[in-house]
């Protein structure tokens, strides 16, 4: 049974150092940036000081080790930063090693601009509202289809969108999303504390933490509706009317999304709900979010830099892979615009980006397309966009149309899955999910990977046939070599299985495919612990590949700079 995460940690942060004097959504908001997290009162060896027992679990389930990025911002500096002047504390971020404030006192902020333990001081611009932020389609619906199979009747008018998948075969044996957590990353939660689609959620106490990183305050249960929509897509329970894709599953609702005046910040906003969640132990982030262009044009994005590792968003979903959790979101809504390309975090590597199509298999017109800016295939997957059934905040069943409603059907349904192979790691899951897409040989910058069946993904975990594919194999035989920490600022420790004593060539290639350093390494037989030979803090940063050849075994892992 799934325990109420505590809270403590994150609000404690926000609640002790907000200055007396009212503060307004107008006053501008900054990201204070740490050189280090030196004075800092927490260690790597008492983890349960900063991250719940359920987060450490899933990292040695996974066997990621802890490092730096785990620790907090160092609470020296925090005091420093409240104490100099009408400061706003909102939250901090572990991985990134900063702070975001709200304030209008100038003096102040030249004060911290003089910290010698502050690297920078960002203001972050203002910028238009606009609708496509949240990726839902404002597009008539077409009549909602019918389900193709009378055992689905429990499902209701989310029949099609479930058995599209075959999601059913999951819940009819016994896999409803029970011990798994997700984490919904959206524009709020009106209703759900008394929506009666909700009602077994609440009775069974599955909310296990709220949190508004917008307004800093604990209640969700208002703004837009966009996030309690996308929440009845997976935790719906009226049978005979609409069940979700993953009833018996926990939740973390989380606003991240300000509808009404929309700043880049929000970027950060998602970014530390990513942290909230990461140390509740989260193990599926779905978020309906993406990001493009900003009205300030130097806040705005170029499609060159989606490449995985450019926006806040797609590096913090990076971060967030390598601690072992799946980000499923939206690929957006600019399909049939200028742009047409995926939003951030879309882009990052490693997640389950989830493109839209009709009832027909087609992928829509507005449905956000790859590749990526530097050529990886997106989206991973498809489901349905177009009349996916939802609860509205009045509790009464209807359809809508967006990549935001075709994401959480297939968060939900991963996560199923996930509970029924608790000892895979997150990227073994994410590699079935894509294999048993319906176009998986031929994937496309279309759809991707196609629809996925998910008894066909089950199938495959469960007679590990999907390691018998080339392309799988190639992300999955990785066993024998892992890095860490990582991502990494300076150095690289790596955890070789050697079971044969053969040297170890040792390659690391940037994002370019550019070889930017090389080493040999001479092992015996078993596992060993050993540094890379040399500072890497000369790398820019950004994502690189470190190749390990042993004779003609071949293992690649993917590396986060900072």
């Amino acid at each position: 049974m799934l325990s109420r995460f505590n809270i403590c940690i994150v609000v404690t942060i926000v609640l002790v150092f907000i200055s007396p004097t009212q503060l307004n959504a107008q006053v501008p908001r900054y990201v204070i940036s740490f050189k280090d997290k030196q004075n800092n009162p927490y260690s790597l060896s008492v983890p349960l000081s900063f991250l719940s027992q359920r987060s450490i679990d899933r990292r040695i389930r996974q066997h990621i080790p802890l490092d730096s990025t785990d620790l907090p911002v160092s609470p020296v500096y925090l005091d420093s930063i409240a104490k100099s002047g009408n400061i706003k504390i909102l939250y901090t971020s572990r991985w990134f090693n900063y702070v975001a404030i709200q304030t209008s006192d100038e003096q102040a902020l030249e004060k911290i601009r003089h910290y010698s333990f502050v690297t920078s001081t960002d203001m972050t611009g203002t910028r238009i509202s606009q609708d496509k932020r949240i990726a839902k389609q404002l597009t008539p619906d077409p009549p909602p289809i019918s389900a193709r199979d009378a055992d689905l009747t429990v499902y209701g008018q989310a029949a099609a969108q479930i058995h599209l998948h075959e999601g059913e075969y999951l819940h009819h044996n016994k896999y409803q999303g029970e011990n798994m957590l997700i984490a919904v990353l959206d524009a709020g939660f009106p209703a759900v504390d008394n929506n009666r689609a909700f009602s077994y959620l609440r009775e069974h106490n599955n909310i296990l933490g709220t949190y508004d990183f917008v307004n800093t305050t604990t209640n969700v249960y208002g703004n837009a509706s966009h996030g309690a929509e996308c929440l009845s897509i997976m935790a719906s329970k009226l049978p005979g009317e609409m069940t979700g894709t993953a009833p018996a599953a926990a939740y973390l609702l989380l606003r991240t999304e300000d509808t009404g005046s929309e700043q880049p910040i929000e970027e950060n906003n998602w970014e530390a709900a990513l942290e909230y969640a990461d140390s509740a132990g989260t193990d599926i982030i779905s978020s309906s979010l993406g990001y493009n262009t900003f009205d300030n044009p130097f806040t705005s994005y170029t499609y060159s830099q989606f490449n995985g590792h450019t926006t806040m968003m797609a590096r913090a979903a990076a971060i967030a892979a390598i601690k072992g959790m799946i980000i499923v979101c939206t690929t957006g809504n600019e399909g049939n615009s200028d742009w047409k390309y995926i939003l951030s975090p879309a882009d990052a590597d490693n997640i389950l980006s989830i493109g839209a199509i009709n009832k027909d298999g087609a992928v829509t017109v507005f449905s956000g397309r790859g590749p990526t800016a530097d050529g990886r295939i997106k989206p991973e997957v498809v489901s349905l966009g177009v009349s996916t059934s939802f609860v509205n905040t009045a509790g009464a069943v209807t359809t809508g149309t967006g990549t935001s409603f075709a994401s959480p059907v297939i968060a939900g349904l991963t996560a199923c899955l996930w509970e029924a192979f608790p000892d895979r790691s997150n990227l073994e899951i994410i590699q079935a999910v894509k294999a048993a897409g319906s176009q998986y040989n031929t994937p496309d910058n279309n759809s991707g990977y196609g629809i996925p069946n998910f008894h066909t993904a089950f199938d495959l975990l469960l007679n590990k046939q999907w390691q018998d594919s080339t392309k799988i194999a190639a992300v999955l035989k990785n066993n024998w070599i892992k890095a860490f920490p990582n991502p990494f600022t300076d150095r690289v420790k790596l955890q070789l299985h050697n079971t044969d004593g053969k040297a170890i060539n040792l390659l690391l290639y940037n994002n370019a495919g550019q070889l930017v350093k090389q080493t040999i390494l001479t092992t015996g037989s078993g596992y060993f612990y050993v540094e890379w030979p040399e500072d890497l803090s000369d790398l820019p940063q950004g994502v690189y590949y470190l190749q390990a050849k042993k004779g003609n075994d071949k293992a690649t892992i993917q590396l986060l700079k900072l």
